[in-house]
């Protein structure tokens, strides 16, 4: 695959650049352009520079408010809801992360709703840096109907990632999954790649099975039943719980597919229950234990959760982030239709 080398430095400085030139203060495009490109010097291309498209085109229909300011509502005691007034869904999510940290310290735990913003990018993020503030996290995402629930043949569920997180002597140790078998960012990638997808991933729009990411229009849930089950519940403790239900009218007679998000966010303050470097210490015994496991594979080492990420994101830190041509064509692109300078690139 043709790629191009960035440092990631230089690739949140243009995609800010480009933020800010479409109307976004300069705070909040730096909170969107970290989100970017974390994702994808962690690896997560699908939530990378291959998103920058979307939140562009969505700034230009009216569905993203780029100068959009969430509002803290409903605060009592450890909880709290926030309302997006559709702002970047990064925007909104630091703010949670921020007053769910802050509940969590004075009451034990944190427990927030983020209704109404729009795409929140890698929800593993907030779940690092909660982990890396010694707190540990669990983080639900509700979102547009994109997969198909267990049985039924049109998109009908979000794929609804949920991240959990915890900090350990050798850093934070973060879970970050879709309730689909594949992520949609990653059928995105597969498509301009020309790659197949896994058999039993995606439906055509017409609802027959395809591995061709050309024709796949649907997800499918990861586990069948137990994704979408999955998906379902979080549907009801993120949009139904803040008041602000999407899929039973999306998906409904006449209903109409609309960008917006949702999220639940839980932050508990581990040393409100026992000194947080006893708790750290325990969780890296627990690692070394996994992975001193027996193997099926001799060759093949086991990971704990987010280990490769983490691995990733040290070796890109040195070396720079790869982006693929075609991603890379649409940000010269997008840059020089604003009259943003696009960066060198380290190789070719």
């Amino acid at each position: 695959m043709s790629q191009i080398v960035i440092a990631a430095s230089d690739l949140k400085s243009v995609v800010a650049r480009i933020l800010q030139a479409k109307g976004m203060g300069a705070a909040d495009a730096g909170v969107l352009a970290d989100t970017i490109a974390w994702a994808d010097q962690r690896g997560v291309g699908s939530h990378g520079i291959a998103r920058l498209p979307m939140y562009l085109r969505i700034i230009d229909t009216g569905e993203l408010d780029p100068v959009a300011v969430p509002e803290i509502r409903n605060a009592a005691a450890a909880t709290f809801a926030i309302d997006g007034h559709k702002c970047a869904g990064p925007v909104a999510m630091k703010l949670a992360l921020e007053e769910g940290a802050r509940r969590a310290r004075a009451f034990g735990v944190g427990f927030g709703i983020m209704r109404g913003a729009t795409h929140t990018g890698a929800i593993g993020y907030y779940a690092h840096k909660a982990a890396e503030a010694g707190l540990a996290a669990i983080m639900l995402n509700g979102g547009p109907p994109n997969m198909a629930y267990h049985g039924a043949r049109v998109a009908s569920l979000a794929t609804s990632p949920i991240a959990m997180g915890a900090p350990s002597n050798e850093g934070p140790v973060v879970l970050d999954m879709a309730t689909a078998t594949i992520a949609n960012g990653r059928l995105q990638q597969a498509m301009e790649l020309g790659k197949p997808i896994p058999a039993g991933a995606a439906l055509t729009k017409d609802g027959a099975p395809t591995t061709d990411p050309a024709t796949a229009d649907i997800l499918l849930p990861l586990g069948g039943p137990k994704g979408s089950g999955l998906s379902f519940m979080i549907e009801c403790m993120t949009g139904v719980l803040a008041a602000r239900p999407l899929l039973a009218a999306m998906i409904g007679p006449g209903g109409e597919r609309r960008h917006i998000h949702n999220a639940t966010i839980i932050l508990i303050d581990i040393a409100a229950f026992r000194p947080l470097e006893d708790f750290k210490r325990d969780m890296s015994e627990l690692g070394a234990a996994v992975k001193a496991l027996p193997r099926l594979d001799p060759d093949a080492e086991i990971l704990l959760p987010g280990e490769r990420g983490a691995r990733t994101f040290a070796d890109r830190a040195q070396h720079g982030i790869p982006v693929a041509a075609a991603d890379w064509k649409k940000l010269v692109k997008a840059a020089a239709a604003l009259g943003v300078e696009a960066p060198a690139a380290i190789e070719s």
